[in-house]
């Protein structure tokens, strides 16, 4: 394991590299699609107007605006793993405040500029820490594990897997519109499983414990790719929390908040009404009633107009399938975190109950599944010794365009990163 502790020359080293390569990640560029489809020709002052409260829990829903720079809002942060229903939650928040919810993407002006409600996947891959001390909570959001990264991977597919900020640019009128081939999602699916399991429970214990860190110093990205790799736990437990945890924001959840249920009609009120909670009374957080909130939720579902997952045209999500052994993983997974967040000190804590709750109805969930499969078992292919190796292959390249030798599974391409001056002499010891 990297020593846990740099001097400050080597972390003003690694900040560095951050801002010059935060704009490589691919992903970051389709969620600030959201903003930038709002159109060129709609002005600002045509936003201004907030959702109307007509009384008698009554209301008319209108597009949310961006908060003066001027201001100091309250800022809230939600956050969540990629593909968690972040885009119907961040409408039904932005329904209830009238304000903007920013990507993280965006969110770079860190001191100089407080935008009051941002999103992000930090710290996984996907996210990047951009807002500097500028939110003061955190909304922790979750999604079944077993739906969340299949909708990972067709958001991927959508922008041809691009690995860069330009090249995921020229893909952006595709997102929402078409789940991938079931052979696609085979081959990510078996090549990343046993990652992207574990970032998953990790982006709840991140939030959940203020900032646990699972990350090498030095692996800026978090991608755990050569020369790097994730921490085990026995690094984590000894590890110190991410230092944006120790200033900057108390990265404790103080909501957590299930996709399923908020997308739910008969459930996604009272969410709604759970986030409301914990922004209204602050600073320029104009929160409606309770009595109104019911309203909102609706017309937002019915007026918000960008497209959403249920759109997209291709095979049902249903169709995107685990092998057992990968289905007793997610549950050995969701039963480890559920045994975690339910016992000692968590056991009186409402956040971890909340978030046990929504685990039991995964775990109810996952356990149907695999009944299924135990009474109709798929056909289990013959083992074939290349196909991990060629996984591998398929993975460095994949996303690659042009003249490129290396894509997604390249990120600390030798080549690329003898390019970065500041950080090449403080890794070039890990390359052959």
């Amino acid at each position: 394991m990297m020593m846990s502790s740099f001097n400050s020359s080597m972390n003003k080293i690694v900040v560095a590299v951050k801002a010059l390569l935060f704009c490589s990640l691919a992903f970051s560029a389709v969620q600030v699609y959201n903003f930038s489809q709002r159109g060129e020709d709609e002005s600002r002052e045509s936003r201004r107007s907030l959702s109307i409260d007509h009384g008698n829990g009554t209301c008319t829903w209108t597009p949310a605006v961006d908060l003066d720079n001027s201001t100091d809002p309250y800022g809230t942060l939600i956050a969540a793993y990629p593909s968690s229903g972040m885009r119907f939650v961040w409408q039904q928040v932005a329904g209830i405040t009238g304000i903007a919810v920013q990507d993280d993407f965006f969110a770079i002006s860190k001191d100089a500029t407080k935008f009051g409600i941002v999103k992000t996947q930090y710290p996984h891959i996907e996210g990047i820490w951009s807002y500097g001390n500028n939110m003061d909570q955190v909304i922790l959001l979750v999604r079944n594990f077993r739906w969340a990264f299949p909708s990972y991977h067709t958001l991927l597919s959508e922008i041809n897997y691009a690995h860069t900020w330009e090249q995921a640019y020229n893909y952006l009128d595709n997102i929402f519109t078409q789940r991938p081939a079931f052979g696609e999602w085979v081959k990510f699916r078996d090549y990343l499983f046993d990652v992207e399991v574990k970032l998953w429970k990790w982006m709840i214990d991140f939030h959940m414990e203020g900032g646990t860190k699972y990350w090498e110093d030095l692996d800026f990205e978090r991608n755990g790719q050569f020369p790097f790799s994730y921490l085990n736990d026995t690094q984590i437990a000894a590890e110190p929390k991410d230092e944006n945890c120790n200033g900057n924001l108390n990265c404790v959840a103080s909501a957590v908040i299930s996709y399923e249920r908020m997308f739910n009609q008969s459930t996604g009120v009272e969410q709604l009404r759970t986030i409301a909670n914990t922004m209204r009374g602050k600073q320029l957080m104009n929160i409606p009633d309770d009595d109104i909130i019911p309203c909102m939720y609706l017309d937002t579902i019915i007026s918000a107009p960008e497209p959403r997952n249920e759109d997209r045209a291709g095979p049902a999500r249903e169709e995107y399938l685990f092998t057992m052994q990968q289905l007793n993983d997610i549950l050995a997974m969701k039963t480890e975190v559920r045994s975690k967040y339910s016992s000692g000190a968590w056991a009186n804590n409402a956040q971890a109950q909340d978030l046990v709750s929504y685990l039991d109805e995964y775990i109810d969930e996952l356990n149907d599944e695999i009944a299924t499969y135990n009474g109709n078992p798929p056909p289990t292919p013959g083992p074939d010794p290349n196909y991990f190796p060629d996984l591998v292959d398929w993975y460095q390249t994949l996303g690659a365009e042009g003249n490129e030798t290396y894509g997604k599974g390249g990120r600390y391409n030798k080549a690329k990163v003898q390019q970065m001056a500041g950080y090449w002499p403080s890794v070039q010891h890990l390359y052959p």
